[in-house]
């Protein structure tokens, strides 16, 4: 019974939780019994179920309540495989969307060595807009993590490609995490790169896309400032 999972799913995080503060007693608990379930849900056909265990995994992860062995032999092996190419549709759009999100969690080691080769196909995905557009929204966080030199060797030209998708909700996308994919390159990538880059955008024949880049206009600019110098910089909290 769905319902019943999806229950048990809510669950997870209180007995983690416990398990974490009798460790002694029961060390192996939540690695050898629930995480298994968490992942296995990830996958399941009902979509309130998947919905629960995604929730779960990342409190889980938030709260540092599954080992980082875990996360790289357990959880990331089956994010993998849910965004394959044969993988669900929903399931491999909302598995994307964990791979995003777990990233600044998890870390630069984890995320540039296991979920950043499969983001850079996902954003090429030709068959799903909604992937590419997940990929898109979360661009800067994944830039944010892995740094500059993945960023300007792997990622800006993906991005590139997004910001002249043929589907509008994607190079909307783009446009708004602009100013965070911007603080992850060099001066010289900003202006000699993103520049003409974002000037596309400001020039979309979409509406709501050029609002969007007018929008991150200002926090764009404010990434060429010297701080030393102007005494400005842009800082989001």
């Amino acid at each position: 019974e769905p319902t019943v999972r999806a229950e048990l799913m809510e669950q997870v995080p209180h007995i983690a939780m416990f398990c974490q503060e009798n460790r002694p007693s029961i060390p192996y608990a939540f690695s050898k019994y629930l995480l298994p379930i968490v992942v296995r849900y990830l996958a399941d056909q009902n979509n309130q179920v998947r919905k629960t265990s995604q929730a779960a995994l990342l409190v889980l992860l938030e709260q540092e309540l599954i080992e980082r062995y875990d996360v790289e032999t357990k959880v990331c092996p089956v994010l993998i495989d849910l965004t394959a190419p044969d993988s669900n549709d929903d399931v491999k759009t909302e598995a994307v969307a964990i791979m995003c999100k777990m990233a600044s969690m998890v870390g630069k080691d984890i995320t540039e060595r296991l979920v950043l080769p499969r983001f850079c196909e996902m954003c090429c995905d030709c068959r799903m807009f909604h992937v590419r557009k997940v990929c898109a929204a979360n661009f800067g966080d994944i830039c944010s993590v892995v740094g500059q030199q993945a960023t300007e060797e792997m990622l800006l030209p993906r991005f590139f490609q997004l910001c002249s998708d043929n589907v509008w909700g994607v190079r909307k996308a783009c446009a708004e995490c602009f100013m965070a994919v911007s603080c992850a390159t060099s001066q010289e990538v900003r202006r000699t790169k993103l520049s003409t880059l974002f000037i596309n955008l400001i020039s979309d024949p979409s509406r709501w896309v050029r609002q969007a880049a007018f929008q991150s206009l200002g926090p764009f600019i404010s990434t060429f400032a010297n701080p030393s110098s102007s005494g400005q910089y842009f800082k989001e909290d």
